[in-house]
């Protein structure tokens, strides 16, 4: 099946890449069944080659600096330049291992009541023992099929969403870690599917060792237990509610 009504962008968010961004990118333009998309690179200060490989491809680059950097920051710059129906936000080094990820990733928004779905995670050589087990217990390497409405799990480093949502809802800029998690605990919450997707499938990990993975880990566990508690829920609906507040005038 050709998903000719579904026009997507895809947004790379990227900083000092060099050495993966070139395969994700050969492995994007190889992409088929999909014959109408754009990627979006959105660069927060690379030192290295990033750029200059990124330029060798039809890619649109947008420089942001890097002390303005937050994960959902860059992603709802990105969202806010897309043009597609459809917005997949994929890390630089996270590489599609076939020709129909792409489409597999779009396929399920055919169901109406689909906000957002995320592929798969397969996990590099380079993965520790302690990595896989992480993303094991996250469930991003099971090759099951899930509808998920009341599990926020969810994946920006292979994802994708309704543009039209991203703009009404987006990422929350403030929060260190965790943007996609508290995003889609969000959607979820206002009647939307979010699906996994095991189809769509990347090779992605870190190889990181127990240290930075435990960092990582207390990096994103206070969004976490925010979502948890229902905090963030309640901050966020609070937030909206006054930018949709009428200004005052004397």
């Amino acid at each position: 099946m050709e998903f000719a009504g579904l026009n997507a962008s895809i947004v790379i968010r990227a900083k000092n890449e060099a050495k993966d961004i070139g395969d994700t990118l050969d492995s994007i333009f190889q992409q088929v069944l999909v014959p109408q998309f754009e990627v979006i690179v959105v660069d927060s200060g690379s030192t290295d080659r990033t750029l200059e490989i990124a330029r060798q491809y039809p890619t649109r680059i947008i420089e942001i600096p890097a002390e303005s950097f937050t994960y959902g920051r860059a992603l709802n710059i990105g969202i806010k330049a897309a043009s597609g129906d459809q917005v997949v936000a994929l890390s630089a080094h996270s590489l599609p291992t076939d020709k129909t990820w792409l489409a597999n990733l779009l396929e399920p928004f055919t169901d109406p009541t689909v906000g957002a779905v995320y592929g798969r995670h397969v996990p590099r050589s380079n993965a520790t023992h302690f990595e896989l087990f992480g993303m094991w217990l996250s469930g991003v390497t099971s090759d099951k099929p899930r509808r998920q409405q009341r599990d926020m799990m969810f994946s920006n480093a292979n994802g994708a969403y309704r543009r039209q949502l991203a703009l009404q809802h987006p990422f929350d800029e403030k929060i260190p870690g965790a943007e996609d998690l508290a995003w889609a605990d969000w959607i979820e919450r206002q009647g939307w599917v979010v699906c996994y997707q095991p189809t769509a499938a990347v090779y992605h990990s870190h190889g990181e060792s127990l240290g930075r993975l435990m960092q990582r880990m207390v990096h994103d566990q206070p969004t976490i237990w925010g979502l948890k508690l229902g905090i963030i829920a309640r901050r966020r609906e609070q937030q909206l509610q006054a930018s949709r507040a009428p200004a005052y005038r004397k």
